[in-house]
């Protein structure tokens, strides 16, 4: 089991160029499979996964509007 953070964006965001987006921690086998169990809740679309230590500190000039969470799946 591998930590992934998948960053999840709106269905419908009204600002395409800086849409609100959420940060979710999973314990999963593969970022297929991270990607699969956070794309549960159809208001919200996939929008990258990384490995966790990859996302520990927000980007430089990132102006998204980030939410973190944390579930285990």
């Amino acid at each position: 089991m591998h930590t992934y953070c998948v960053v999840l964006r709106p269905q419908h965001s009204l600002n395409s160029l800086y849409p609100h987006t959420k940060r979710y921690y999973l314990r999963a086998k593969s970022a297929a499979q991270a990607m699969l169990n956070a794309s549960e809740d159809p208001e919200w679309l996939v929008f990258g996964v990384e490995p966790a230590r990859m996302s520990a500190l927000q980007p430089q000039g990132d102006r998204s509007a980030f939410t973190e969470n944390s579930i285990v799946a």
